[in-house]
């Protein structure tokens, strides 16, 4: 009875020492706010586990496979309208980065530089399986090789004053069986995509995850760029479920350990690792 009455003084204890919420906090309401939808939820889908985009479409004109090549010369992230609509400053950049790209410099390529992979870089342009970790309020993705994006559907807004970063931040909800994402505080140094074409520090995107099937799912990204787009530019991208474990890719995959040539003393990757 003594241990009992002192587990029970302990929850409570904790009870009265964790923290409310904070969309809770905020809006001064109970927990959830009314109108979200998180896991848990028997309306939300599970979208947990292994992913990856098998096949690439242009909006509106069909699905075409994910092979790196096109019959068109577009690149293969299939963005649309293609070319892309640049504001002149942007279309003159784009110019200079492809002339250098055939003479064998890539500009705009962060990760050459071993800094991140950037939003929305790692959805674009998606070689490697992502694992997706759902948990009541939260919708995580690991891409390969970058710290998780966390998509926030707890109700909380994004932050005031937000620091610019590679993933930016990101929150989003359900509705039916489609998990609507915004994400803003986005870096203007990164490149779109593996054509490593420019955007301005004015990008904000939305994307929408949808589980059509058991193991598929439709995600479509919208871009929005005042400062270097004259229109929205849009993606889709189907991603499928990887049941068997010899698609778990994931790894840290250091750059200064897989991209020989960057240091003075250069020498071949390490065995094990993948060469990028």
């Amino acid at each position: 009875m003594a241990i009992r009455r002192i587990l029970t003084g302990l929850a409570g204890l904790a009870a009265l020492a964790a923290p409310m919420p904070l969309a809770a906090q905020d809006a001064g309401t109970a927990w959830p706010p009314a109108g979200v939808s998180y896991y848990g939820d028997p309306a939300v889908p599970d979208v947990s586990g292994l992913w990856m985009g098998t096949a690439m479409g242009i909006p509106g004109q069909g699905v075409i496979n994910n092979t790196g090549q096109t019959a068109d010369g577009r690149p293969p992230n299939y963005l649309a309208p293609w070319p892309l609509p640049y504001v002149p400053a942007f279309k003159k950049m784009s110019d200079e980065r492809v002339a250098l790209a055939k003479t064998g410099k890539q500009t705009g390529d962060t990760g050459s530089r071993c800094l991140p992979f950037s939003l929305p870089f790692l959805i674009l342009s998606e070689n490697f399986p992502s694992e997706v970790v759902q948990t009541p309020g939260a919708v995580m993705v690991f891409f390969f090789s970058a710290m998780p994006t966390v998509i926030w559907t707890d109700g909380r807004g994004h932050p005031k004053d937000l620091k610019p970063s590679y993933s930016g931040h990101s929150i989003g909800h359900w509705v039916g069986d489609t998990l609507y994402v915004d994400t803003v505080g986005l870096r203007g140094d990164t490149p779109l995509e593996t054509h490593f074409d420019p955007h301005s520090d004015k990008l904000h995107f939305t994307w929408t995850m949808q589980h059509v099937a058991k193991d598929r799912m439709h995600v479509h990204v919208t871009l929005f760029d005042d400062g270097a787009f004259t229109e929205p530019v849009e993606s889709t991208d189907i991603w499928a479920r990887k049941n068997e474990r010899k698609w778990a890719l994931l790894d840290d995959a250091s750059c200064f350990e897989n991209a020989s040539g960057i240091s003075a003393n250069a020498k071949p990757p390490e065995e094990g690792f993948l060469k990028f």
